[in-house]
């Protein structure tokens, strides 16, 4: 059910942000109305990473959003949509610099991202106080629905870190039989959180921790790292990373050079082919990452591989980590507004009050906070340069 009855306070800041937005654009075009074919074009925000080590998450995230654009506008209609992206390179200070911008657009309606957790976090108060819905594709730190107090505008298509720490969990003790672990992780948001909240769930699970460090994301440098994990006597069962590709590629090119011969294992921050670009194919092959999320091919069935095939001829590139929440992110918005919700305050209550909602991967329905329902965590591996999958986690432990 919607979350409308426990957050008046901010209904009433968003209610008077949407009026003076609205009456300050009276008039414009990019209101719609004055267009000639008697169109009205509505915009939605991308906001994530489009430059940076890490901008792959966020142009996967982008390029499935734009399939359910393009889709939109070829159906026809008096109402059009366009995506408007702004690039925060993954940073915090970059998405609350850009926030202004997409914010006092008074024809953004809803925004697609931010992609990681640490932007998300930057900007949900503000997105709150103007009340602008969020629908993030690939968000996963677990508190993030605590960012602000009886929030209204967070929602996120993947279940967060807790439902993967307890999915790595259940994989490791009882299809790997880890007993001992090493953990490194890159201090932000996401990673640090991903790492932590992994580690404990195994040390109560029975697996004993033999290193748990830190690593700066920006240096090229590991090997202080590498040389406490090489120094381990027995070597540990696992290394497990929180973090993104980038640095985890780079980390994985490292220990294989230093003889560090131990099982990588990391979260859905590493699913990307960026990661082999980053470690080189003979040290990415057979890591294996999990993520909430079901990568789309040409030959799933329904909507899914449907949506494969719409991306491949438009990208000329199969779809990746989070393409298909990105779609289902804009289906949702793009759905709401045709529905009749075209203001901010409208659209916010549609994704708030929306039932379960069949998208291209799973059936969507939010939490009273703003989370999805938990859904299944995926183990894929890296073979021949590519992520494969490999099954659930319940299909994998049996």
């Amino acid at each position: 059910m919607a979350r409308v009855t426990r957050a008046g306070t901010w209904r009433i800041v968003a209610t008077l942000s949407v009026a003076a937005l609205l009456l300050a654009a009276c008039g414009s075009s990019d209101d719609g109305g004055g267009e000639a074919s008697g169109t009205t074009t509505y915009k939605l925000a991308f906001v994530g990473p489009l430059t940076g080590p890490n901008a792959n998450l966020g142009i996967n995230i982008r390029y499935g959003a734009e399939i359910a654009v393009d889709e939109a506008n070829k159906a026809g209609g008096d109402v059009k949509f366009e995506l408007v992206p702004f690039d925060t390179q993954g940073a915090p200070d970059q998405a609350t610099t850009a926030k202004d911008r997409f914010i006092n657009d008074s024809a953004i309606r809803g925004v697609v991202g931010p992609t990681f957790s640490g932007e998300t976090r930057a900007v949900t108060e503000p997105l709150q106080a103007a009340g602008l819905v969020l629908v993030s594709a690939s968000a996963t730190a677990t508190n993030l629905t605590d960012t602000v107090p009886g929030q209204t505008v967070f929602h996120r298509l993947v279940p967060d870190d807790d439902v993967q720490g307890q999915g790595v969990t259940d994989y490791v003790t009882k299809k790997l039989t880890v007993k001992t672990a090493a953990y490194v992780n890159d201090n932000a948001d996401y990673g640090k959180a991903l790492a932590d909240g992994t580690r404990g769930l195994l040390e109560k699970a029975g697996v004993s921790t033999v290193l748990n460090e830190t690593i700066d994301p920006k240096s090229q440098d590991f090997s202080a790292v590498v040389n406490q994990i090489r120094a381990l006597t027995p070597p540990p069962d696992m290394i497990f990373y929180g973090g993104y590709y980038s640095e985890a590629g780079r980390l994985k090119k490292q220990l294989t050079d230093g003889q560090v011969n131990v099982r990588f294992v990391s979260g859905d921050g590493s699913l990307d082919v960026g990661f082999v670009a980053s470690a080189g194919a003979p040290a990415a092959e057979g890591v294996q990452v999990t993520c909430a999320c079901k990568l789309a091919t040409e030959d799933a069935p329904g909507k899914l591989g449907e949506f494969a095939k719409a991306y491949q001829a438009k990208w000329n590139t199969p779809p990746a980590t989070y393409s298909t929440e990105g779609y289902d992110a804009a289906n949702i918005l793009i759905a709401g507004i045709k529905a009749g919700n075209t203001t901010r305050e409208a659209l916010l209550n549609y994704v708030e009050t929306l039932g379960p909602y069949e998208g291209a991967g799973k059936t969507i329905e939010f939490e009273d906070n703003g989370n999805i329902k938990a859904g299944d965590v995926f183990v894929y591996e890296f073979r021949a340069g590519r992520p494969t999958v490999l099954g659930t986690i319940q299909q994998l432990i049996g």
